[in-house]
């Protein structure tokens, strides 16, 4: 067994396979890094691949205080930094998707590119607002989309046009000799008070919220029996609490926006039947390829369901392609979801 432990002490468990440009694997709510083991036979002639337990999952730490979703961000960027991986390919499914793209927002630099699979990509319903129509987006762009996280009553905000105007009316009316004290702190409150943050879009609660790891083993297979063993074997080591608490602070718009922002390669491959999390719709799809037509390419792959690295045969081709290819926009043509006129 390979594994590292953090500073306070948690166990991070993790297997390598070849040599060559590294390339980091994180797996979903259910299973643990066993079921990657064909896709790292596969990459490891060319590449050293390295399979990452999650905390509560495998045999990684079972720790309830490290399950939420910024632990276990920090469960890889420990990882990446204790075994000096400053640059890698990340490979992020379901539950592992969200984690590897914060990852990627967090330490761009570090991720030339990333395949996300089954991601949870949801229609937060204000996409027409969110960010003009056709606007650019520039690389240079920080990355301003808060982290569930970061989204608390006193987490900082762009002012409004109407506080901004208010501001400049106190402003003017200092210049002119000033306000009543009582005026002055009315006027003064009214200016610095942020609004209330936008309550967040959570659909995961309502798919994976209660449920266990073997009722989602259930879903994502016909036939319990018909489980692959990589994935039966683990799931019922699963500490659920890690699945509860892994999506208790889910935003689907901060998580768009990222996204779209992004200046990574992106390739996103998703099972149209897919009965765990549904694949993203037409909106979803509009708003995060503006402007990123061969930087960000959705895959949507029919007759296959949350494991398409297990279901579809030409996913070994695919995964090579994206991890050798410059052009990521050629790959899998047939199956690419293309922007059409609106």
């Amino acid at each position: 067994m390979s594994a590292i432990t953090t500073d306070s002490g948690d166990i991070i468990h993790y297997q390598i396979l070849g040599r060559g440009r590294p390339v980091v694997l994180v797996h979903t709510w259910i299973g643990s890094w066993r079921y990657w083991t064909p896709v790292m036979t596969l990459l490891n002639t060319k590449f050293r691949v390295y399979a990452v337990d999650l905390f509560g999952y495998g045999d990684s730490a079972r720790n309830p205080v490290k399950y939420t979703l910024e632990h276990q961000i920090a469960l890889l960027e420990d990882f990446m930094n204790k075994l000096g991986i400053t640059r890698a390919a990340m490979i992020g499914h379901g539950l592992g998707a969200l984690i590897v793209t914060e990852f990627c927002r967090r330490h761009p630099d570090v991720v030339p590119r990333m395949m996300l699979i089954s991601p949870p990509l949801f229609d937060p319903g204000d996409l027409a607002n969110r960010v003009p129509a056709g606007r650019a987006v520039m690389a240079s762009r920080p990355l301003i989309a808060p982290t569930p996280a970061e989204i608390t009553p006193s987490a900082p905000t762009v002012p409004s046009a109407s506080s901004a105007m208010r501001a400049a009316l106190l402003a003017a009316a200092r210049a002119k000799g000033g306000l009543a004290p009582e005026l002055e702190q009315i006027a003064a409150a009214s200016v610095s008070k942020p609004p209330p943050p936008a309550p967040a879009q959570n659909p995961l609660r309502g798919i994976l919220g209660g449920q266990t790891p073997e009722s989602l083993l259930a879903r994502c297979f016909r036939r319990v029996e018909d489980a692959p063993s990589a994935i039966a074997v683990d799931t019922p080591r699963i500490d659920g609490r890690a699945l509860a608490l892994s999506v208790d602070t889910y935003d689907a718009g901060p998580l768009l926006d990222t996204l779209r922002l992004l200046s990574t390669l992106i390739l996103l491959v998703h099972g149209v039947d897919d009965p765990l999390i549904p694949a993203p719709n037409e909106d979803v799809l509009h708003y995060i390829t503006v402007d990123k037509d061969n930087t960000l390419v959705p895959l949507l792959l029919p007759n296959v369901r949350h494991f398409p690295m297990l279901e579809d045969e030409r996913f070994g081709r695919i995964i090579g392609e994206f991890l050798e290819n410059p052009d990521i926009g050629s790959i899998a043509p047939r199956d690419r979801w293309r922007r059409r006129n609106r």
